[in-house]
């Protein structure tokens, strides 16, 4: 595979109206499930470790598997190293917290390394502060990003809603907003 780097621009309109920069490398899955988009596409911040990244890679594709993913079109998904994330999600002015993003303009989620090591007490932490059972955070920070990416949708409470219904096996309705209009 030829080993090249991109930068890719994740324009953070929403969080605070800040622009930063993930420098990324993209990875060939050997095994990719054939059931997944030719669309969707997987890559790696230059400081996750290559051999790490594309194990976490093949599991998020086998997470994505389960779900459709077809309704998103374009997308890359980005696994970033834990070391900046913190920094990283504070410059963008989002929860630091948070082992996962969108950014639906630039079509990219990005998660954190730590979500798919199979043992570590972030990932436990994480589990609990959003009151899950452990081993499910991968699951549900897949299922609710794509509530994001699949819905377009920026609200939180229904992108957790679009995303509680794929966990249950529903294709989520997305909501469709008008403007109001003034009667005369």
């Amino acid at each position: 595979m030829k080993l090249f780097s991109a930068l890719i621009f994740l324009w953070a309109s929403l969080l605070n109206a800040q622009t930063t920069s993930i420098k990324i490398q993209p990875i060939d899955l050997p095994n990719r499930p054939p059931s997944l988009s030719p669309a969707l596409s997987f890559s790696c911040t230059t400081d996750y470790d290559p051999s790490r990244c594309l194990t976490g890679a093949a599991l998020l594709a086998k997470v994505l598997e389960r779900y459709p993913t077809e309704r998103i079109g374009q997308w890359t998904f980005v696994l970033a190293g834990s070391a900046h994330w913190r920094q990283t999600i504070k410059q963008l002015g989002g929860d630091p917290e948070s082992p996962a993003f969108s950014e639906l303009g630039a079509r990219v989620t990005v998660f954190e390394e730590e979500l798919f090591e199979t043992v570590d007490s972030r990932q436990a932490m994480v589990a609990r502060r959003f009151g899950l059972p452990p081993g499910s955070i991968l699951d549900y920070a897949v299922t609710h990003e794509l509530g994001h990416a699949i819905c377009g949708e920026f609200q939180e409470k229904l992108v957790e809603k679009y995303g509680l219904d794929l966990r249950r096996g529903i294709a989520p309705l997305c909501a469709t907003y008008r403007k109001p209009t003034n009667a005369p």
